[in-house]
């Protein structure tokens, strides 16, 4: 068993103001870090450009949000750090490990299949719905929103991705960073987060549409916005795991 502190219902605006309060303490490694990951990103998109499936990058993208927990690893590492009176570092993420590596690669796994599952499904429901659909990123995009089966796909493709997105949340929005921060195993800390979704399910789910909504927005400005919204998110996501203190019990 586990047990979960009762958090105020507007728990989540006070997780973004300390996540940016963090983020102020520590700017040039929360930037460094995130900019890694964007970098990243923009190498997938423009790989999928080159072999000419700029339609696949929506999909892309919104798989972030399925992996992102366990990319902000790092993010977690600095916001201890500082919490325990330490100067933020990068050096901090890139050479202290957790103690429970193996099970956090384990939920690592659990979230590449999530992510895998999207692709598969997406890709299903592509070739299903319109198998003679353009390639081409901009075609694409009008044809999916002035075409009734662009837009099927469009409904369709949103529903199963926000399925899968919830699925993410739920087991990964309190484990990693309790994984960063106790001696205790994967499951323990997966039953911490699902627990704590169905607990306080207006909470969550309040925190989950802000997560979302600063990933959206920072998508639309791709380098700068994502490099400044992942990791503030990550470090208001280490607060929430704080404030829910989530124990083990005998």
């Amino acid at each position: 068993m586990v047990t979960l502190n009762k958090v105020r219902r507007d728990a989540p605006w006070s997780w973004l103001k300390a996540g940016w309060e963090d983020f102020v303490r520590a700017p040039q490694v929360s930037l460094l870090y995130g900019l890694i990951f964007v970098g990243a990103g923009l190498a997938i998109v423009v790989g999928l450009w080159a072999i000419g499936q700029q339609s696949s990058i929506p999909v892309a993208m919104s798989g972030f949000a399925l992996v992102a927990p366990a990319l902000a690893i790092g993010i977690y590492q600095v916001s201890r750090a500082m919490e325990r009176g330490e100067k933020p570092r990068f050096r901090i993420m890139i050479t202290r490990y957790p103690a429970r590596l193996t099970q956090i690669g384990f939920m690592s796994v659990l979230l590449a299949l999530l992510l895998m599952v999207w692709f598969r499904a997406a890709q299903f429901l592509y070739i299903g719905i319109v198998p003679a659909g353009p390639f081409e990123l901009g075609p694409f995009i009008n044809y999916m929103l002035t075409d009734p089966a662009g837009l099927t796909l469009l409904v369709v493709g949103t529903l199963v991705g926000a399925f899968l997105a919830s699925v993410a949340f739920s087991i990964s929005v309190l484990t990693f960073p309790m994984l960063v921060d106790q001696d205790v195993d994967a499951i323990t800390a997966l039953i911490a987060s699902i627990r704590a979704v169905f607990s306080q399910p207006f909470v969550m789910i309040t925190w989950a549409w802000l997560i979302a909504f600063w990933v959206i927005a920072g998508s639309a400005l791709f380098l700068i916005g994502l490099a400044l919204a992942f990791p503030w998110i990550a470090h208001a996501s280490w607060h929430a795991y704080k404030d829910f203190a989530p124990r083990p019990s005998n």
